[in-house]
């Protein structure tokens, strides 16, 4: 689990140490969750396209990753444990290689944390300083492989939604598959669809999820004296129902551009009480700092970025 990150971007940098709910503020807030985003749900991946130079530094346990990125280069370091290997990828020029602690091309530098893979041949105790070296980068990948969920910035969900979806398990990032989400919790973890649908009750309202017209999934929102598609229900309803949805499918980290878009303190507690529950950390951009008094009930951290 990731527990202390860095953006660069520019030449300016912000960090934070992860608590149960972070809270960004200041400038450049979403290039701050776009690196964090791309970087850590790309682990074993191509290194994602970002426009101009920026940086990514975090640390999970033993392990202290790396990567800064300039128009020409894109330098990676892994640390585990003290020990460093560190990658350069030259675009331009094709280059792929390890420059410590040895120095050897390799067949791919472009993937976030790379394995060493070289088709130079190489000596008998070269080959064992290689293959120590990946059980070392292979540590480091399974440590911060996180899941990540990003929301944002503004949240629309369907009212409908193909019936052939209904095995999606993870929300896009504006939330227009919600019904398809939920159609798959209700099928396939109906404790989990039991409880979202009871912290609704608590605010006044019924949701049901289940097929609305032939080939559509549909989501329904319900007051004692109205029905209504989700689509036309309250913004702070669509918002709470995506978040808490976000929430209940537990990833390791829950990033939400625009988090106080339509947020009422009556919606935040719903999601205090959630995050109590759960082993997310949530890190949330904000644009008016009174929101984070809301979520007093938690462990939580304010972040002032300015990128």
């Amino acid at each position: 689990m990731v527990e202390y990150l860095e953006v660069g971007i520019g030449g300016r940098r912000a960090s934070a140490r992860l608590a149960a709910v972070t809270f960004i503020t200041g400038r450049g807030k979403s290039a701050f969750l776009e690196v964090l985003y791309k970087v850590l749900s790309n682990v074993g991946k191509k290194i994602p396209r970002i426009g101009g130079e920026w940086e990514l530094h975090v640390q999970g346990g033993d392990v202290v990753y790396s990567i800064v990125a300039s128009k020409n280069r894109i330098r990676q370091t892994v640390s585990i444990r003290g020990e460093e290997v560190v990658f350069e990828h030259m675009p331009s020029r094709g280059v792929h290689r390890v420059v410590k602690p040895i120095n050897i091309a390799v067949s791919s530098a472009d993937v976030v944390i790379p394995e060493i893979k070289t088709e130079e041949h190489v000596s008998l105790v070269a080959e064992e300083d290689i293959e120590r070296l990946n059980s070392l980068l292979a540590e480091a990948r399974r440590a911060l492989s996180v899941d990540t969920q990003f929301l944002g910035p503004y949240i629309a969900p369907k009212s409908l939604v193909d019936a052939s979806t209904t095995h999606v398990a993870k929300l896009d990032s504006h939330g227009r598959n919600l019904a398809a989400v939920l159609a798959n919790i209700a099928l396939y973890k109906p404790s989990t669809y039991d409880s979202i649908r009871a912290a609704f009750r608590k605010l006044g309202f019924s949701i049901s999820v289940g097929l609305a017209k032939p080939g559509k999934l549909g989501v329904i929102v319900a007051t004692k004296k109205r029905k209504m598609p989700l689509a036309k229900a309250p913004c702070s309803i669509k918002s709470l129902l995506t978040i808490l949805t976000a929430l209940h499918l537990e990833p390791d980290i829950l990033l939400v551009d625009n988090l106080d878009y339509c947020l009422t303190p009556e919606t935040a507690g719903v999601l205090v009480s959630t995050i109590k529950q759960k082993p997310v950390k949530l890190v949330a951009e904000i644009h008016n700092s009174d929101i984070a008094k809301w979520f007093d009930a938690v462990d939580k951290s304010i972040i002032k970025v300015e990128l």
